[in-house]
């Protein structure tokens, strides 16, 4: 098929969900106050992102250079970033940048951990100053097996990076805790879980010990991970709530107030629904966590990113597979559980993946997203409320409490259809969730190739798609 072609049919789907998204009521396309521009567009750029916020609330983003294999670091000029952006590569040696996970030194200098896929080692940077433009620093701390895969940061209070990260050659979960802010010495690194994991998402809690939400590769479950100290080497514990297996890999993980973690993740066949978990206590031990399912409806919640806005409810930036739309939900409650809304901001078709979420100090979410159409570029949205202009929440939902010896229901034959659910969010029975799973497509062991032909079909004014997309993974 000719690029005109692509183009034209690619136009005309997005024509068409956007018409379905008017009939059913979902809101689809910029909201009044929302900012949407795409800073850098030089070749194929933009995937493997991670966003964090200066003190001035200007983004700062560490992301892949598919075309000329760098590490790119973008820090923006404004809040927009429409103007003033600094851009640089910081480390072109090889084919780097996969995985990145950013954080800020206590002098707005990033910290960027990261993976180079050339010779399957983990790398960590230390900028010399807030753009990454000189006295920068480059280490690589791990350098045993094929490792560096779905890295996720931390600072500790003396500014030491604190990475958890998977080595694909034993699909082993991995902790380090650096001895010095470069990571040049007196590193530590631990391997907590021999089940395997993949899709990390690290905190530290209150006293500087890791708590990790990962896919337990081996067991198909998510897992959370809370170290019993620093460096994790002892007193941990690791939990795999039964209800949360089956997933299909991506987490990302919160922490509220009391140190109890809050982790979205999507279920895996047959729902692939995105959930909400929100552990009673810091370990995700009593096995009566609150799940909810916000946004139901099927193939709902991949490249998750998550944030708790001043009240402590979820803030989730993810890609629904379903119509290949960026969205973003603002839960209602702590739990997810009522008064959800949910917005689709960016009206383009296929742009929306490898999200990552801040929120500005008036609790308005900020995203940074790979366009996956032709284009192939970096995106920024800054949203101009707390829920990027999404219509009002429908009706709260009565929520039932999920208990571990639920009563036997029947599920339910899935069907081609999809009805539009309720915004308010369905509170989960842990039979709902499936044991089942299809292959995840950002597998931390195998590269992969997504390929589907297109085609478009009309039933009952739902509208069915199956997209041909070519997604790079090392």
């Amino acid at each position: 098929m000719g690029m005109a072609a692509n183009n034209g049919l690619r136009l005309g789907l997005a024509v068409l969900l956007a018409a379905f998204a008017t009939f059913v009521g979902v809101a689809i396309g910029g909201a009044a106050g929302n900012s949407i521009t795409s800073p850098d567009t030089a070749g194929d750029v933009g995937d493997n992102g991670s966003l964090v916020l200066d003190s001035a609330g200007k983004p700062v983003v560490a992301y892949h250079d598919q075309t000329n294999h760098a590490l790119k670091v973008l820090h923006c000029g404004d809040p927009d970033c429409a103007s003033g952006n600094s851009i640089t590569s910081p480390d072109t040696a090889g084919d780097v940048g996969w995985f990145t996970s950013i954080a800020l030194d206590a002098a707005g200098n990033p910290v960027v951990s990261y993976r180079d896929n050339g010779f399957g080692d983990l790398k960590v940077l230390h900028c010399g100053n807030a753009n990454c433009t000189a006295g920068n620093s480059i280490t690589v701390p791990d350098v045993v097996g094929n490792t560096g895969w779905y890295t996720s940061l931390a600072l500790d209070s003396a500014g030491f990076p604190v990475v958890a990260y998977v080595d694909s050659s034993g699909a082993h979960l991995r902790i380090l805790h650096c001895g010095d802010a470069n990571c040049s010495s007196g590193n530590t690194i631990a391997s907590p879980d021999p089940a395997g994991g993949a899709f990390t998402s690290l905190m530290l809690d209150s006293a500087g010990n890791p708590v990790v939400s990962y896919y337990g590769v081996s067991l198909s479950k998510v897992t959370v991970l809370h170290c019993g100290n620093a460096a994790c080497t002892s007193g941990n514990s690791i939990t795999r709530p039964a209800y949360a297996s089956g997933t299909d890999g991506s987490t990302s993980l919160a922490l509220d107030a009391a140190g109890n973690p809050v982790v979205v993740f999507q279920n895996g066949l047959p729902g692939e629904d995105l959930v909400v978990m929100h552990c009673n206590d810091a370990n995700c031990a009593s096995s009566d966590e609150s799940l909810s399912v916000p946004d139901p409806g099927g193939k709902i919640g991949t490249d998750l990113s998550i944030q708790l806005d001043a009240m402590g409810f979820p803030v989730v930036s993810y890609f629904e597979v379903f119509t290949d739309f960026l969205k973003v939900l603002h839960c209602g409650n702590a739990n997810c559980t009522s008064g959800n809304s949910i917005a689709s901001p960016d009206p383009t078709f296929l742009a929306g993946h490898f999200t990552s979420l801040r929120l500005d100090a008036a609790g308005d979410p900020v995203v940074s997203y790979y366009d996956d159409t032709d284009n192939r570029d970096l995106k920024l949205l800054y949203c101009g409320d707390p829920t990027c202009g999404a219509p009002p929440p429908a009706t709260p939902t009565p929520t039932v409490t999920p208990s571990m010896t639920p009563t036997a229901t029947p599920t339910a034959t899935p069907t081609p259809t999809r009805t539009p659910p309720p915004v308010g969010g369905v509170s989960l029975d842990p039979a709902a969730l499936s044991p089942g799973r299809r292959a995840s497509h950002r597998s931390a062991a195998v590269p992969f190739v997504e390929l589907a032909l297109v085609g478009v079909s009309t039933t009952a004014g739902a509208i069915y798609f199956a997209r041909r997309r070519l997604r790079r993974y090392p």
